[in-house]
């Protein structure tokens, strides 16, 4: 049985960040601001254009930011200086020790990886490439307490690592059937059934549902 695998948890900055969209959509809506005022109400060329000059400015930088969209990485907002480690009979989160024994339900949310691409909208600028750290752990605990946190992978499928894990806490009680295929990527009815042949009988009757 593998003893312990560790991923870092991202815990995100509070307050506010300023964003590629932000920075486009304000220079776009301040120069058009600035041309309109200038030529209806100020009667001034030079302010006019200048209102035009930076409306101008943002448009080329829109132009960039999605032609370089594909390459660039979302900055990452946050720090990744804790640890989440799994064993077989406890879950450490940082210092935190939470026994298997005291969890009701152990849950994840997996749908990133360093460097994923994810399409953005054609009116969004932001880079286009994940830094991997949207993914959750969520413990449900005996007491109703629950607790949430981030984590992050660095490549596609790292998540499998957990497998023999993922299996003694299925044998616990702690993940569903239908969670424990879907972590493990098992989709196709006869992967399903062909699975359920490797585990014990007592486990494929009382947990799969």
């Amino acid at each position: 049985m593998t003893k312990e695998i560790e991923f870092k948890i991202f815990t995100k900055n509070k307050g506010f960040k300023l964003s590629v969209n932000i920075v486009v959509y304000s220079l776009l809506f301040i120069g058009i601001g600035i041309a309109y005022l200038a030529r209806e109400y100020l009667d001034n060329s030079t302010i006019e254009n200048l209102g035009q000059g930076v409306g101008i400015l943002a448009c080329m930088l829109m132009i960039y930011f999605k032609i370089t969209q594909a390459s660039k990485r979302k900055s990452l907002n946050g720090n990744l200086n804790k640890k989440l480690r799994f064993r077989t009979r406890e879950i450490l989160i940082d210092d935190i020790k939470i026994e298997l024994n005291e969890i009701k339900k152990i849950e994840f949310y997996i749908n990133d990886y360093f460097d994923k691409w994810e399409s953005q909208a054609p009116g969004d600028f932001a880079p286009g490439r994940t830094n991997g750290t949207s993914n959750i752990c969520e413990l449900t605990l005996i007491n109703g307490h629950k607790t949430k946190v981030n984590f992050q992978l660095m490549y596609e499928n790292e998540f499998l690592k957990m497998r023999e894990l993922l299996l003694q806490y299925y044998s616990e009680n702690k993940i569903h059937f239908l969670k424990l295929i879907e972590y493990l990527g098992i989709e196709k009815y006869e992967e399903i059934q062909e699975f359920k042949k490797t585990l014990p009988p007592t486990l494929a009757i009382s947990n799969a549902g």
